[in-house]
C-alpha cells in the first residue's frame, strides 16, 4: 500500500492538500484537507450593510467579481433595490469576460494543461504518450495539429498553447476592467447600481469577439483532448447550479426570485442522477445544510425556524449558522456541506453542472458549430465543460446588446431583514446569506462552490479519487492531482488566517 500526503498542491487557488491511499494499483481512500479558517463571515458581523460587498471582494484574487456580484445582489435584496436592464447588461458583458471567461481560460490552459504536456506524460505515463502519436487530431483544420502528441508537445509552460493562453486571459481581463474599473474587487458596481465611464466599450468588446480566433482554436484544441483522454472514472451525475447572467426580470425581491431567476442566461437545477429534481431557486436554497463533524467549529443555536415567506429553515442552514471556532490547530477548516431534496446528498457543481442544467432545461447547446452533449462527470468532462463555456459566451458576447435608459437604482417592493444573493461563480454555486439589523449586519455566511466540491466526508472530490485507477508507472499522485485540478479549487475564499508550523500567518 502507498500512503500520499499531497500538500500543498500547486497551480490552484488557496491552499489545499489531499492524503490519499493506493493498493493494487488503485485510490483506495482519499481526505480533503485545508488548513484554514474561514473568518470573513466574523469580520461583517456588525459592519454597515453597505459595506459587504466591498469587504467580501477581498476573499478571492482569481474569481475577482464573483463575491462582489452575490453580495451586491444579497444587499439589494436587503434594501429593496435593483438595477435597470442597462445595468444588468453591463454587469453580465464584465462578469462575463472576467469571471467566467478569463478564470476559465487561465485555469484550463495555465493550470490544468500541464499536467498533460509531454514534459509530464512522457515521463509518469509513457505508453499514453504512445498513444498520442499514433492518435491524430479530429480538428487540425482548426488548430493546426496533426497529432494528439503535438498538442501536448506544447502545453508545457511557455510553449505555444501556453502563450497563446495567457496573451488571450489578459486580454479578457483587460476588456472586463474597462467596466469594473479594477480587476480583482471591481470598484464601478454598487447595490442597484454600476458605474459606467466607457458606454463605447460594448462596441470593443462584440468587435474583439468576432475578430478573436484563438477562443475557437484552444476550444478545439480540447475537444481533441476530450475524445483521447478517456481513463477517468465517472461519479454521480448529481448536480447543482444557482444560474448565471441576470436576465431583464431580476428585481432583487426574494417573493418573486423563481420568476426571475428562470431568465438567467443559463438557469438554475438542482440534479439528481442525471434528472432534474428541482428547478425553484429558493427551493434549492432552502436545501442547503452544513455540517461541522471533523473541524473545529462550535455548535450553534437554530434561532430561525421561518424566512420572511413563512418556509420552514433547517438548523443547519446559513441563515442560522454562526461561525464559532474552538481552536485554529487543525488539519481541515472546510465543513461538510449537503443538499437536502427528499434526502441529502453532496452534488457537483461548476460549469459542468451548468451544462447540464441548460442541456436537461432547454434542449440542444452548441458553440463554435460544436453540439454539447453529456458523457458523464469525470475529468476531462469537467475540463472541457470549463472551456465550452468560454466558447458559448464568445458568441454570447459577439451579439450583446445594451438598452438604453438610466442607471440609477430602481426602488422594489420591499426590503427584506433575511436577504440572500446566489448567484454562480465560474467554479460553481456561491451563496451570501446575511441578516440585518437595520442597517448593521447581524449575520452573514458565505457557501462557496469549492465547500461544496470539497467538502469532507464523501464529497465530489474525495469520492471522485475513490476507486481511481493509477494511470502512472510510478505513483506520485498524478491522477488524484489531475480530479483536483479538474474541479477549479479555490480553496481561498471567505479566508483570512493559516494555521501553519504551529504559528499563525497571515497572508498578504
Amino acid at each position: 500500500m502507498v500512503d500520499l500526503s499531497l500538500d500543498p498542491i500547486s497551480r490552484i487557488e488557496g491552499h489545499l492538500g489531499i492524503h490519499v491511499k493506493v493498493e493494487n494499483g488503485e485510490y483506495t481512500d482519499s481526505k480533503v484537507e485545508v488548513s484554514m479558517f474561514r473568518g470573513f463571515e466574523n469580520l461583517l458581523k456588525g459592519k454597515e450593510l453597505h459595506l459587504a460587498p466591498n469587504i467580501t471582494a477581498k476573499i478571492c484574487g482569481v474569481c475577482g467579481a464573483t463575491h462582489t456580484l452575490v453580495s451586491t445582489e444579497a444587499l439589494e435584496m436587503a434594501s429593496g433595490l435593483y438595477p435597470s436592464e442597462r445595468a444588468i447588461a453591463f454587469r453580465n458583458v464584465a462578469y462575463s469576460l472576467a469571471d467566467i471567461m478569463y478564470n476559465n481560460v487561465t485555469v484550463t490552459y495555465l493550470f490544468q494543461s500541464i499536467d498533460y504536456s509531454t514534459e509530464i506524460v512522457g515521463k509518469q505515463t509513457p505508453k499514453e504518450y504512445e498513444r498520442a502519436k499514433n492518435t491524430p487530431c479530429k480538428f487540425k483544420d482548426v488548430h493546426g495539429f496533426s497529432k494528439i502528441s503535438d498538442i501536448l508537445d506544447n502545453l508545457y509552460f511557455g510553449k505555444s498553447i501556453y502563450r497563446e493562453a495567457f496573451k488571450l486571459q489578459t486580454n479578457l481581463r483587460d476588456l472586463a476592467t474597462a467596466i469594473w474599473l479594477r480587476y480583482p474587487q471591481p470598484l464601478s458596481m454598487k447595490a442597484g447600481s454600476i458605474t459606467v465611464r466607457d458606454p463605447s466599450i460594448i462596441d470593443k468588446v462584440k468587435k474583439f469577439m468576432k475578430e478573436d480566433k484563438t477562443i475557437d482554436k484552444l476550444f478545439y484544441i480540447m475537444a481533441d483532448l476530450r475524445d483521447f483522454i478517456d481513463y477517468y472514472n465517472n461519479i454521480d451525475e448529481d448536480f447543482v447550479t444557482y444560474g448565471l447572467l441576470e436576465g431583464g426580470e431580476y428585481n432583487a425581491d426574494y417573493e418573486e426570485m423563481d420568476s426571475w431567476a428562470e431568465e438567467r442566461l443559463f438557469p438554475p437545477a438542482l440534479i439528481r442522477k442525471g434528472e432534474v429534481i428541482e428547478t425553484n431557486l429558493s427551493k434549492i436554497l432552502l436545501g442547503v445544510r452544513v455540517y461541522i463533524g471533523g473541524t473545529p467549529y462550535e455548535k450553534w443555536d437554530r434561532e430561525y425556524d421561518k424566512d420572511e415567506l413563512g418556509n420552514e429553515i433547517d438548523e443547519k442552514h446559513p441563515w442560522n449558522k454562526e461561525t464559532k471556532i474552538k481552536s485554529l490547530i487543525n488539519t481541515n477548516f472546510v465543513p461538510t456541506v449537503k443538499q437536502f431534496h427528499g434526502e441529502e446528498f453532496m452534488p457537483t457543481t461548476g460549469d459542468i453542472a451548468r451544462l447540464y442544467s441548460m442541456r436537461l432545461r432547454r434542449g440542444k447547446i452548441s458553440a463554435l458549430n460544436y453540439e454539447w452533449e453529456p458523457r458523464g462527470n469525470n475529468v476531462i468532462e469537467r475540463t472541457f465543460a470549463r472551456i465550452f463555456t468560454v466558447a458559448f459566451l464568445k458568441e454570447f458576447l459577439e451579439n450583446v446588446e445594451v438598452p438604453q435608459g438610466s442607471l440609477d437604482p430602481i426602488s422594489g417592493k420591499k426590503a427584506y431583514v433575511m436577504a440572500v444573493g446566489a448567484h454562480d461563480a465560474p467554479r460553481g454555486a456561491n451563496a451570501h446569506w446575511l441578516i440585518r439589523d437595520e442597517n448593521k449586519i447581524k449575520r452573514y455566511q458565505i457557501i462557496t462552490p469549492s465547500d461544496r466540491n470539497f467538502s469532507p466526508l464523501g464529497g465530489p472530490v474525495e469520492r471522485s479519487i475513490i476507486h481511481q485507477k493509477v494511470t502512472e508507472e510510478t505513483i506520485t499522485g498524478l491522477d488524484a492531482l489531475r480530479i483536483v485540478r479538474s474541479f477549479d479549487p479555490c480553496s481561498a475564499c471567505a479566508v483570512h488566517l493559516e494555521y501553519k508550523d504551529s504559528k499563525l500567518m497571515i497572508p498578504v
